[in-house]
């Protein structure tokens, strides 16, 4: 069966010279002429999209149920019912020129876009990937989903050659376009209509805009606006400085309550240059490169939180955990009750204007009984029952065809936005952790490889809350970007949990049975008492691969896990964990003589110098089978740690990351 192979050529994202970072253009609509022709466009390309998917299915379908000439020539069978991407090009072109009406919004460039999409859509499902995995059956995308026209990229080859979308002006133009007598930057509420040069677009150097031609009903331009704020002024210079890197637009639209229309557009311009970094940043990536070459991490991902253990070289262990605080479980409570509301009241406005298909509930039933018994006229009142179905649950009327009041169109857009605002906040939070995580603990991490998306399945909604998996790839796109500073490969890791056992084991290499339950890691043969997950991390920095990209060739390396064995029980490390950007790395030194004993004693009580290690004593003791144990409280540390010690627990970035040290010695 033919797999999905390599590109042709290689992807422009790929490129070490180029590189491919996006840049957000807000697009000014307040034009309602120009905004009528935009979501025209979008309507007039949602339909021939939907076109093409349709045929796409039906033609998936019939390839399908062709098995015996499928068995022996699957190609022919493609060639004959039209799977392939020029076939569906011209089922494209061929809608078009059915309705004359999609023309006047729509070329044959963007339609033959739109028909490649489909196309990568269809082609993962017919073709599995190296993995063997095959993507289901496409679908066909609703009106409201269809968020992104897409254009078509420039040649870099041929000049003035864009297909589709083009984008127009200059940095220096626009800014010009709209300095104050002041020299300040200001765009007002209302941008200025950018009228067509007498000669040509391509001499035309005025403020920015988004210019669609081909159209029949004239060419579509679109006033771009920039951010104005001071911090954003190196970003708009990184990427428009040089329109020869301008590489395609996609016009977007994403759902904003508070505009007219309830969409706001954006211009998604992708260039070809490397993301931009901020100098802080990069100058913190540099250091990481260059103080973290042997040091090596182990992660461990659980449903609430991720620990992260690294080492150098056997010595100066590290843990750092993330979790969620409880002002963060306070704050999802909150926005989960928030959700509710907004759902009963979008549910009871559609009930409301759809009466006729819903029925009325036991409750609303028996007290319409009760009214006609006793002679009173009937209450009109929203129904709360079930939806009106067929025999086989089928609603008789499909919710697309619903009535919809503009109130519930306003709170479904205001849902959508809360939604992606969330979304958004914490794919900023999560890389912001990942840069502390990578900082601190290296760019070369082991993870056990596991499938987060099973544990969906058991721990749907904790696993929702805290997404380590978002975090986890955050952690890898960081350390690569460090790594590639340092001239090295680095990233995130898997190593498979059949070879490794990471949390059956111990750093002295004795086998430790725990059950899922089991939250506590103690081991019988060298006494060391410690957290689970923070044991697991340790092990898995010192987990080794044959092959990079094949988890089961990892193994444990026990004579590295004994080195750290001995440098923990030797220093009892006990360290938290700060991000450069609030407080310097803080070590906190093992416990000495220079302090009181475990026991409240002090040190010439004991009977030793301020110079003898602690350790001295606590050897003997073992030997003499006498050495006390200690126990875990639910901060996951010692019992018999000190106050001091106790209070180095810290909360940090104020956003539910717990940096906390739960590995101890038992003694």
């Amino acid at each position: 069966m033919r797999t999905r192979g390599p590109n042709k050529q290689t992807p422009w994202a790929r490129r070490p010279e180029d590189g491919l970072s996006v840049l957000r253009l807000a697009l000014d609509v307040s034009d309602p002429v120009q905004r009528e022709r935009l979501e025209a466009m979008f309507s007039a390309a949602h339909a021939v999209r939907r076109a093409v998917q349709r045929d796409a299915r039906a033609r998936t379908r019939a390839c399908w149920a062709a098995h015996h000439e499928r068995a022996l020539d699957p190609a022919a069978v493609r060639a004959r019912v039209g799977l392939s991407r020029k076939a569906l090009e011209d089922a494209a072109f061929a809608h078009v020129d059915a309705a004359p009406h999609l023309r006047r919004f729509v070329t044959m460039a963007l339609a033959m876009h739109l028909a490649d999409n489909v196309w990568t859509a269809t082609e993962r499902h017919l073709f599995a990937d190296a993995t063997g995995h095959r993507h289901g059956m496409p679908g066909v995308t609703g009106y409201h989903d269809f968020l992104r026209v897409p254009g078509r990229a420039r040649s870099h080859t041929k000049d003035r050659k864009w297909e589709t979308f083009r984008l127009h002006g200059t940095l220096d133009g626009h800014r010009g376009a709209y300095t104050d007598a002041s020299g300040g930057f200001f765009q007002p509420r209302t941008m200025r209509p950018i009228c067509e040069p007498e000669a040509s677009w391509w001499s035309y150097a005025g403020p920015l805009a988004v210019v669609f031609s081909g159209l029949p009903c004239g060419t579509l331009v679109l006033p771009v606006r920039l951010p104005g704020a001071p911090s954003n002024q190196a970003i708009l210079e990184h990427h428009l400085a040089d329109p020869a890197r301008w590489h395609k637009i996609d016009v977007v639209r994403r759902r904003d309550p508070t505009v007219v229309g309830t969409w706001r557009y954006e211009a998604h311009l992708f260039v070809l240059v490397a993301p931009y970094v901020s100098p802080r940043v990069a100058a913190e990536r540099a250091a990481t490169a260059r103080h973290a070459v042997n040091r090596s991490a182990g992660i461990d991902v659980n449903v609430s939180n991720v620990t992260v253990a690294s080492h150098a070289l056997g010595r100066d262990l590290r843990v750092t955990r993330v979790e969620r605080t409880d002002r963060d479980k306070a704050r999802g409570v909150r926005r989960a009750r928030r959700e509710r509301w907004r759902l009963r009241a979008l549910d009871r406005s559609r009930r409301a204007m759809n009466a006729a298909q819903y029925q009325l509930s036991k409750r609303q039933l028996k007290r319409a009984r009760r009214r006609e018994d006793a002679g009173l006229p009937a209450v009109q009142v929203i129904p709360a029952g079930p939806r009106a179905a067929r025999a086989d649950g089928k609603p008789l009327q499909a919710y697309k065809k619903d009535a919809l009041s503009k109130s519930y169109q306003r709170g479904r857009a205001a849902a959508i936005a809360d939604a992606a605002s969330v979304a958004q906040a914490r794919r900023d939070h999560a890389r912001q952790v990942a840069h502390a995580l990578v900082g601190e603990h290296g760019y070369q991490l082991v993870v056990e490889d596991t499938r987060l998306r099973d544990w969906a399945r058991v721990w749907g909604r904790s696993l929702a809350a805290f997404s380590p998996g978002l975090l986890l790839a955050a952690i890898d796109r960081e350390a690569t970007a460090v790594a590639a500073l340092a001239g090295v490969v680095g990233g995130v890791v898997h190593a498979s949990t059949r070879t490794t056992a990471l949390s059956q084991r111990c750093l002295c290499g004795a086998r430790v049975a725990k059950s899922l339950a089991d939250r506590v890691h103690d081991c019988a043969a060298c006494g060391l008492l410690a957290d689970r997950d923070a044991m697991s991390a340790a092990l898995g920095a010192c987990v080794v691969l044959a092959e990079r990209d094949l988890p089961g060739s990892a193994t444990l390396d026990l004579d590295r896990a004994r080195t750290l064995h001995y440098d923990v029980r030797t220093r009892l490390v006990l360290r938290d964990t700060l991000p450069a950007s609030i407080k310097g790395r803080q070590d906190v030194p093992s416990e000495s003589t220079a302090h009181s004993a475990r026991d409240g004693s002090s040190v010439a009580e004991k009977g030793r110098t301020p110079d003898t290690p602690w350790w001295r004593g606590w050897v003997a003791r073992r030997i003499a089978g006498t050495a006390p144990r200690a126990t875990l409280d639910e901060t996951g540390l010692s019992s018999q740690t000190t106050p001091e010690r106790a209070r180095m627990r810290t909360r940090l970035l104020g956003s539910g990351i717990a940096y906390a040290i739960p590995l101890r010695d038992s003694s």
